[in-house]
C-alpha cells in the first residue's frame, strides 16, 4: 500500500491516521470470528483514511429480506420493508448489501461499469468480500455465480464488471466461481425503465441455465437437486425387489407344480392302483425314480426370506455394493449470487428463479451486492 493513491479522491493512502480508521471500522463491521478477515481486507483497500470513514455503510437496522437500510423507515412485519411484504413469490433466501447507494457511489460505479476503469475492480471486489464476511459464513456456500450480460451488451462494454468482482471474491473467500447462467433476453438499462412493475416484467425469463456449467453434487436437468441420489436409491430398491419377487415367483411356481403333480398322482392311483412298496423296495425306488421337480426344489432350498438370519454365504449377492450409494445432502445446497447493485431486485430474482428451476426448489439462493 505504500506510495499508492486513493481510487476515490486521488490522495495518499498510507497516512498515520489510516491504521486507526481501519481498526475502528473493522471492529464495527465484524463479529468476533470475522474480525481478522475484515481487518485484512480493509487494510488492503486502495482508499485513504478519509474516504474509508466516508463510506456509507449500512448499519444494523436493515430489512431482513432485501438488506435495505431501515434507519429512516419503520419496520413492518417480521423485520421486512414495505416492498418485501408485497412480494408474493420470493425465490431469494435473502440479499445483503454493504453500502447505501448515494451520489458519490453512483459516480464511482459509473466509471467502473461504463468507462472501463478496471483498476476499480480490486476496490469493489474488496468491498464485496467485506460484505461476504460481515453477513455470511463463506464456507457454507457451494459456489459463487454472477448475473451475466447479454452478448451485445458485453460486446459494447468489453467486459462484465461482475465477473471481475467474482474473481476477487472467490480469491478472498475460497468459494469456487461457476458461470451457471446465460442471458437470453436483451433488455433496456434498468435506469431507463419506468418503475418497479416494468422492471419486473422486462426481466421475466431473461436468463437460462448455462448448459456448459458443471456443478458437482447437483443433478442436471429440470429436477430436484437430489435427483441423482433418488435415482440411485430407486435402483437399489429395484434390485432388492427383483431379487425377492424373483425368488417368490420361483417358490410359488414350485409349490403350484408340486401340488398339481400330487393331485394328478391321486387321480392316477385311483384309476391304476400300484402295489405298496416295502422298506427295501422304497429305498431302491427313491434312488432310481426320476425327480422332475429337482430344479424347483433347489430354488426353494436356496430361497431365504430373511437373508440376515442364516446361511449368508449361500445368498446370491445381487444388491449393489454399499460404496455406490450416494448419501442425501444433510442441508440444502447454498449458492451465492452476486451483482454490483440491488435496486428493485428484479434482476436477482429472475436469476434465482432460473437457478431453482434447474437445480430444484431445495436449493437456497442468497444474493450479495455492494450497493443497496
Amino acid at each position: 500500500m505504500r506510495g499508492s493513491t486513493c481510487v476515490s479522491c486521488g490522495g495518499r493512502v498510507n497516512t498515520p491516521k489510516r491504521e486507526g480508521v481501519v481498526r475502528a471500522r473493522a471492529s464495527w463491521l465484524s463479529r468476533p470470528v470475522s474480525y481478522p478477515a475484515i481487518y485484512r481486507l480493509l487494510h488492503d483497500l486502495p482508499a485513504c483514511a478519509s474516504c474509508i470513514e466516508a463510506l456509507p455503510f449500512i448499519g444494523e437496522q436493515f430489512c431482513r429480506q432485501c438488506g435495505r437500510d431501515m434507519r429512516a423507515e419503520p419496520y413492518s412485519s417480521e423485520g421486512r420493508c414495505r416492498d418485501c411484504v408485497r412480494e408474493v413469490d420470493e425465490p431469494l433466501k435473502e440479499n445483503r448489501s454493504l453500502l447505501r447507494y448515494e451520489q458519490d457511489g453512483k459516480s464511482l460505479l459509473s466509471m467502473f461499469k461504463y468507462r472501463g476503469d478496471e483498476r476499480l475492480a480490486g476496490y469493489y471486489g474488496t468491498l464485496l468480500a467485506i460484505a461476504a464476511f460481515r453477513f455470511y459464513t463463506p464456507s457454507r456456500f457451494a459456489c459463487i455465480t454472477t448475473v451475466p450480460l447479454h452478448a451485445r451488451r458485453l460486446q459494447e462494454r468489453g467486459f462484465n464488471q461482475v465477473d471481475l468482482l467474482a474473481a476477487y471474491l472467490g480469491s478472498a473467500t475460497g468459494i469456487p466461481v461457476r458461470p451457471l447462467l446465460t442471458r437470453i433476453k436483451e433488455t433496456e438499462k434498468l435506469s431507463k425503465q419506468g418503475g418497479r412493475a416494468s422492471r419486473q416484467e422486462s426481466m421475466r425469463e431473461a436468463f437460462a441455465w448455462n448448459e456448459g456449467a458443471v456443478l458437482p453434487g447437483f443433478a442436471r436437468g429440470r429436477s430436484d437437486s437430489r435427483g441423482a441420489d433418488h435415482r440411485n436409491l430407486t435402483s437399489i430398491l429395484a434390485a432388492g425387489i427383483h431379487f425377492l419377487f424373483g425368488n417368490w415367483f420361483s417358490l410359488r411356481s414350485s409349490i403350484s407344480h408340486t401340488s398339481h403333480e400330487a393331485k394328478s398322482g391321486e387321480r392316477d392311483s385311483q384309476a391304476n392302483p400300484v402295489p405298496k412298496l416295502d422298506n427295501r423296495n422304497r429305498a431302491a425306488h427313491a434312488n432310481t425314480a426320476p425327480n422332475s421337480n429337482s430344479g424347483d426344489r433347489a430354488a426353494y432350498a436356496n430361497f431365504n426370506p430373511n437373508p440376515n438370519s442364516h446361511d449368508r454365504a449361500t445368498q446370491p449377492n445381487t444388491a449393489p455394493p454399499p460404496n455406490n450409494r450416494i448419501p442425501l445432502p444433510a442441508t440444502p445446497p447454498k449458492i451465492l449470487l452476486i451483482d454490483d447493485i440491488y435496486t428493485t431486485g428484479s434482476t436477482l430474482r429472475s436469476c434465482a428463479r432460473t437457478l431453482r428451476a434447474h437445480l430444484g426448489t431445495v436449493c437456497e439462493i442468497y444474493s450479495l451486492t455492494i450497493y443497496r
